[in-house]
């Protein structure tokens, strides 16, 4: 595990995945005094580095998960379990993170591990931090982005794939509607963070032409 800090409140953990080709994970760590509120949690064999990165800069006060895929949320037992801390995600995922149904395009249930003790994400689960989540449809149903105000960075999961330079989507077979997560990339337009940060790419700062490329490039 590599841990860096990407801004004053904001740490990100990258793990990488053992497939045919790199495949970072990242997760983010937000520091509020001694608080700190954990975004995503990667896969369960990552879970013991992330206990020891959180440990290392504070006190652990909640997990905030994008979205319900395994490599989003499968380490989130055992963080669970050590911390006794709240978990949360958006309400339209919870279907699917508690195994009532598979995620559309899937045959099969996600066994997350945290069934039943999720709970839905509200303006209120983060109104006393300088936090924003924004519902970001298509890649899955209750997918979000988080926005650090302050430091004006946002997390943004799986809603693009990033290079230094430019957006790409997610992989279109884990994806429930791909022109539907396109047109939720627009968020990006409204907020205009400094800096981007997704799941599995790299830092790209923002700048206006930027969405307008991907649009071009990759909406139906």
């Amino acid at each position: 595990m590599n841990m860096k800090q990407i801004s004053e409140h904001v740490f990100q953990c990258e793990f990488e995945l053992d497939l045919s080709i790199r495949m970072p994970i990242h997760t983010w760590l937000i520091k509020d005094d001694e608080d700190v509120y954990i975004i995503d949690t990667g896969i369960e064999k990552f879970a013991d580095d992330l206990i020891k990165a959180v440990l290392s800069i504070g006190t652990p006060k909640a997990i905030l998960i994008t979205h319900g895929h395994h490599d989003h949320i499968e380490g989130a037992a055992k963080l669970v379990e050590k911390f006794n801390i709240p978990i949360y995600a958006h309400q339209k995922e919870l279907i699917y993170i508690n195994g009532e149904a598979p995620y559309p395009k899937k045959d099969e249930l996600e066994n997350t591990g945290v069934a039943h003790i999720v709970q839905p994400l509200t303006e209120q689960t983060i109104a006393y931090l300088p936090i924003q989540y924004y519902l970001t449809s298509g890649h899955s149903p209750g997918h979000v982005v988080y926005h650090h105000e302050i430091d004006r960075v946002l997390l943004s999961g799986d809603l693009f794939i990033t290079s230094q330079e430019d957006l790409y989507p997610p992989i279109r077979k884990f994806s429930v509607d791909m022109n539907e997560n396109i047109d939720s990339g627009a968020i990006i337009d409204e907020i205009k963070p400094t800096l981007i940060c997704s799941s599995h790419g790299q830092s790209l700062f923002y700048n206006d032409q930027l969405y307008k490329k991907y649009v071009w490039n990759y909406r139906d």
